[in-house]
């Protein structure tokens, strides 16, 4: 799904380079004209690895947390320009996450506990700090900030007593990440990107419904939180209408 995602980023993009701009699109650095721009729009294409972990807080029963690795990919339409001799870009950017999930055995070796999200998401507005360390290779700091969730599920079958606790809900809240990396110039209008970001969402709640033997007891309440450390490539199109202006 995440996948498929990245694909329809990819393909307005591709779309946006007609074939009368092609050779201008490829053309090597070493046969460009090497002059300041002013501002210049791009649109980038992501995708990366994440090793993301699913905090369990605040749970009244034995609900574990989940870590592994996902992968994570999207897009990004933003600005690169100069102010007082220095590089910036900003930018909005939107993504999806593969879903995380652990099921664990409880002590009596019986019981089980289960939480997971899927369908994750994030939309941040970023800020970049770009530094130029020769003609073609560059580095970057910066950060964003925005909103993002994902659908929180949860589950406990304690077979002995026969009860078991179902939770499924939807979680959103602020959305944070941070990092920096290396980018290299393939031509005028494309760039080759290899970054490192820590991702973080703030805690949300749901409700769990607990049943025994088919009659309700009652509701409880658990909490979670998302961060994410990401490894990813991306790739950037400088003025990707300008062929059709």
């Amino acid at each position: 799904m995440v996948r498929r995602w990245f694909i329809a980023l990819l393909l307005p993009v591709l779309v946006a380079a007609p074939a009368r701009g092609a050779e201008e699109l490829f053309q090597p650095v070493s046969m460009r004209d090497i002059e300041q721009h002013g501002s210049r729009f791009y649109l980038a294409g992501i995708m990366g690895a994440s090793f993301a972990t699913l905090t369990a807080t605040e749970v009244p029963l034995a609900v574990p947390s989940a870590t592994g690795p996902l992968f994570t990919s999207g897009g990004a339409a933003g600005i690169a320009f100069e102010m007082f001799d220095v590089g910036w870009r900003i930018e909005v950017e939107g993504r999806a996450r593969d879903p995380l999930g652990e099921t664990r055995t409880l002590a009596d070796g019986i019981s089980t506990s289960t939480i997971g999200a899927s369908g994750g998401w994030s939309t941040t507005v970023n800020l970049w700090r770009d530094y130029d360390l020769t003609d073609r290779l560059g580095a970057y700091v910066g950060g964003g900030i925005g909103g993002g969730g994902y659908r929180l599920a949860a589950t406990q079958d304690y077979p002995v007593q026969n009860v078991t606790v179902a939770g499924l809900g939807t979680v959103g809240g602020f959305a944070w990440q941070a990092g920096g990396g290396l980018a290299y110039d393939l031509t005028e209008r494309i760039t080759l990107d290899l970054g490192y970001r820590f991702f973080a969402l703030s805690s949300g709640s749901v409700s769990a419904e607990a049943v025994q033997s088919g009659i309700p007891l009652g509701t409880q309440t658990f909490s979670s939180g998302f961060s994410a450390s990401e490894l990813f490539f991306a790739f950037r199109i400088h003025d990707p209408f300008r062929g059709r202006r």
